[in-house]
């Protein structure tokens, strides 16, 4: 009952199924019974006709044999004649005549005259087969026709003629003659009757066939429309109920999937809002409070320099982020597009190292694999991964404690590139290491190290790296070292 209350729901789609199937049937229907009719009608003229030159033949041949000899016929042989007349008219429900060789009838079975004789039959004298057709039947035996020869019979009729003989020679033909219309309309009759029969039994089966079929081909399209509907609400755990793999299937497979995008999408773009809030929060806050205390005097003056270097700091780091959040925006529009110069990788690692200098000498930080650096030139867009590797370093730098060590290195095979940035000291747990690419994501080691960061650099790097058909990819132990892997294609494009 479920399909059929569910069609019933599904108004416009599920009429024009419906009525589409219907319609088809119909037709399909009315071309097979017009089929049918045709060669129905065919084969009864075929049969009728076959009968009618049998029997045609028969009385041909008894008359022959009644008045074979060419003596006057008495009283006895014409009633014989007019008996098998009668017979086979009444048996066969078909007139029969006795004509001569010009077409004029000599005998019916009311009248029978002397066939060798001149006399015609008193009641048919006016009816006359045409010259021609009285020929071809004294001519031909077995000859017969669908016509009206000369308009004698005022209808089309089923004719058939077949000579007899006197002493030897043809002396006439019989005519055998049976109006086409009633016989085939009766036979049409009987026939439509069976057909309207069988027609209407399967027109029932066949709607409530087509009623579930339709249901069913509907049903999905209609669980779609229900589920667009709450997508557009913001509800996106609605499934669309998958119960065949043709392309209906296909369809609702995707719309499941396109459902889990949209709330991925959905709960990263409550996160980004909810991440930017706090973001653009936390150094505004500390911005507005440095600056009114120095207003109102609560931080005294000799104070000044050290707090607004503060929110120096703070204004460059919303700099930052509202950089990089320009970025990501502009490469997931699509209207970033990459400046392809000629450069080495090893030269700009080395450099991009060196602007670290400072502070990796303030902690006392090993800094390993410069000098072993080869030249590795690539052909790509040098400032979008001097960002990459600044980003990289940078993490390093922060993430690495006093008197551990910072290891860069770097190779190539006969495809492809391969950099190493590793840190020593401190470790990224297991299950945080496939999501630290995820944009404004902090692992608990970078709250703890790197409070000022805005989450965005490594999301932004393995987007800027797969930019240029490479791959970024981040190993740890989880608590003695970090290494940041990236691999680019050798060949220059």
């Amino acid at each position: 009952m479920k399909p059929i209350k569910f069609a019933m729901r599904s108004t416009r789609l599920f009429r024009k199924y419906f009525f589409t199937f219907i319609n088809i049937l119909l037709v399909s229907f009315f071309v097979l019974g017009s089929v049918m009719l045709v060669f129905s009608t065919a084969t009864w003229l075929a049969e009728k006709g076959n009968a009618l030159k049998t029997n045609t033949e028969h009385v041909a041949r008894l008359v022959s044999d009644i008045c074979g000899d060419g003596t006057l016929l008495d009283a006895s042989r014409k009633r014989l004649i007019s008996s098998i007349l009668v017979s086979y008219s009444d048996v066969l429900d078909v007139d029969f005549f006795l004509c001569n060789p010009r077409g004029e009838v000599v005998a019916c079975r009311e009248d029978i005259s002397d066939l060798v004789s001149p006399a015609l039959c008193t009641r048919h004298s006016t009816r006359r087969i045409p010259i021609v057709t009285a020929a071809h039947a004294m001519t031909s035996s077995g000859y017969r026709s669908i016509s009206d020869p000369g308009g004698v019979f005022g209808e089309q009729m089923l004719l058939s003629f077949d000579p007899f003989y006197v002493n030897g020679k043809a002396a006439g033909f019989v005519t055998a003659a049976q109006q086409v219309n009633r016989g085939i309309l009766d036979y049409m009759k009987t026939l439509f009757r069976a057909f309207l029969l069988a027609g209407v039994t399967v027109l029932i089966i066949d709607f409530f066939g087509v009623y579930f079929i339709s249901s069913k081909l509907v049903r999905p399209v209609g669980e779609m429309v229900k589920a667009t509907r709450k997508y557009a609400k913001g509800d996106f755990s609605f499934r669309v109920e998958v119960r065949e793999k043709d392309e209906l299937g296909l369809l609702a497979e995707s719309f499941n999937s396109m459902a889990v995008s949209l709330a991925t999408l959905e709960a990263s773009r409550r996160s980004f809002v909810a991440n930017v809030s706090h973001e653009l929060k936390t150094p505004m806050t500390t911005i507005g409070g440095f600056i009114d205390g120095m207003r109102d005097g609560t931080i005294p003056r000799e104070d000044h320099k050290k707090y607004l270097a503060v929110v120096s700091g703070e204004i460059r780091r919303l700099a930052r982020l509202v950089t990089g959040m320009l970025n990501l925006s502009r490469i997931e529009a699509g209207e970033l597009e990459l400046k392809r110069v000629s450069f080495d990788i090893s030269e700009m690692l080395f450099t991009t190292a060196l602007s670290f200098e400072r502070i990796i000498a303030e902690k006392r930080i090993e800094l390993q694999g410069l000098n072993t650096l080869e030249a590795m030139p690539f052909h790509g867009d040098k400032d979008l991964l001097t960002q990459v590797f600044y980003n990289l370093i940078d993490n390093a730098v922060k993430f690495t404690p006093e008197g551990e060590r910072i290891i860069i290195s770097a190779g190539h095979n006969k495809d492809e590139f391969h950099i190493f940035i590793k840190n020593t000291g401190v470790g990224i747990a297991q299950e945080e290491v496939e999501r630290v690419f995820e944009r404004f994501y902090k692992t608990d080691q970078s709250r703890s190290y790197d409070v000022k960061s805005a989450g965005l650099g490594l999301h932004l790097a393995q987007i800027i790296v797969n930019m240029h058909g490479g791959r970024i990819a981040a190993q740890s132990d989880g608590a003695s070292y970090t290494s940041m892997a990236v691999t680019l294609p050798l060949s220059l494009k």
